[in-house]
C-alpha cells in the first residue's frame, strides 16, 4: 500500500504519462485533476469500508444462519444490505449480494477485514517521510531515503516486526497523522 501512495503524485503522474513517439505527457490540468480524483467520495469508500469490515466481525464471530444487529434478527445477506446501508446512508442494488463476491470475507481473514486501515494508516506514514520531499521542492523520488526505506522496511523482511521496521525507519513510533490529515484535506 505505501508504494500505490507514488503513483498519484504529479511528478510521477507526469512521468507515467509521458507518450512512447513523441515524449508529450497530460497537460498540468489533467496531472491535477487525476492528482485531486484519488479522494474522491472518500467519505463513501470509508464508510464503506467500515461496514464490511463490521460485517466481517459480526458474521465471524456468530453462529448463523441468523445474526443479531439492532436488537432485530438477519440473515447473512440482509444483514449485509442492512449494514451498508445504516453506515453509507445508500441501500444496496436489490436483489444484489455483494458480499457473495467479496473474497476475503471466505478466504482465512476471518474477521481480520478491519486491519486494511491499519494498513493504509501505517502506508501514509511511512509515504509521508517522501512527501515532506516535494513540500521542500525536492523530488519524492530521492535515492537516500529509497535505500533507507529498502534497508529499513523491505530488507528485514520477517526478520524483525512492523512496528520495530516503522520505527526504524521512521525514528519515530507510528502515528495516524498523516492519514488523517490526508483524508481531511484533500
Amino acid at each position: 500500500m505505501m508504494l500505490e501512495n507514488f503513483v498519484w503524485c504529479p511528478e510521477i503522474l507526469r512521468r507515467l504519462s509521458r507518450h512512447v513517439s513523441d515524449g508529450r505527457c497530460l497537460s498540468d490540468e489533467t496531472i491535477d485533476a487525476l492528482s485531486k480524483s484519488r479522494f474522491l467520495m472518500t467519505g463513501y469508500s470509508r464508510c464503506k469500508y467500515l461496514a464490511m469490515a463490521l460485517y466481517d466481525l459480526k458474521v465471524h464471530s456468530g453462529n448463523g444462519p441468523e445474526y443479531e444487529f439492532d436488537g432485530k434478527m438477519y440473515d447473512a445477506v440482509k444483514l449485509y444490505n442492512v449494514m451498508i446501508e445504516k453506515y453509507t446512508g445508500i441501500a444496496p442494488t436489490t436483489g444484489s449480494f455483494a458480499a457473495a463476491s467479496w473474497f476475503h470475507l471466505l478466504m482465512g481473514y476471518d474477521a481480520g477485514y478491519y486491519g486494511y486501515i491499519y494498513s493504509e494508516t501505517y502506508a501514509a506514514d511511512l509515504f509521508s517521510q517522501f512527501e515532506e520531499l516535494s513540500l521542500e521542492d525536492r523530488s519524492v523520488i530521492d535515492c537516500d531515503l529509497g535505500r533507507k526505506y529498502r534497508e529499513m522496511i523491505l530488507s528485514p523482511g520477517a526478520t524483525l516486526d512492523g512496528a520495530t521496521m516503522r520505527r526504524n525507519f521512521l525514528g519515530r513510533d507510528a502515528s495516524k497523522d498523516a492519514f488523517t490529515r490526508r483524508d481531511l484535506t484533500k
